[in-house]
């Protein structure tokens, strides 16, 4: 049943992204609601996409949460056993993948010396009005990540562990 619903989210990312049309703000998409995936549909899925989708790796007892945006951004949230997709809330860890042309740069010159090298050649900055999210960047990819922990300390450490990386 999930490598069904792995297959039919993966139909929806790739099935339109040839023919959408495109605006100023980038690529329109047909969105994906949220749905839970193990990290091997997850994984499954991400094979199937033409663009990375950053997470913090496997965590024993979760699910994954994916859900797309019509502009391409892809959320991963870490599930707990007993929480559905969907549910609502901001009380969990949550991994972004955000298109975004020059992310090393656009990061690096609104960082103001306050950035954090992160394995993979990438940097880290946190925003110190909302502490609770690290933006991340690396080398040569279009797209910035974010770090989302409703504890400012774990979205810190998770950022800059070196575990955050694209779904493989």
């Amino acid at each position: 049943m999930l490598a069904l619903v792995a297959g039919g989210v993966a139909w929806v990312l790739v099935g339109n992204s040839g023919s959408s049309p495109r605006t100023t703000a980038g690529p329109v998409v047909q969105p994906i609601a949220p749905v839970a995936l193990s990290a091997q549909g997850l994984r499954t899925l991400a094979r199937a996409v033409p663009q990375p989708i950053y997470w913090d790796g496997p965590k024993q007892g979760y699910l994954y949460e994916l859900t797309r945006t019509t502009t391409g951004r892809i959320y991963i949230r870490y599930l707990p056993t007993g929480v559905k997709a969907g549910a609502p809330g901001a009380n969990y860890l949550i991994v972004a993948t955000y298109p975004y042309p020059s992310a090393l740069n656009a990061l690096k010159a609104v960082a103001h010396g306050k950035q954090v090298t992160i394995p993979g050649g990438g940097l880290a900055v946190v925003d110190p009005t909302y502490p609770k999210s690290v933006h991340l960047a690396f080398p040569g990819v279009a797209y910035q990540v974010e770090v989302y922990d409703p504890s400012p300390a774990v979205s810190r450490a998770v950022a800059v562990s070196g575990h955050v990386l694209p779904v493989r």
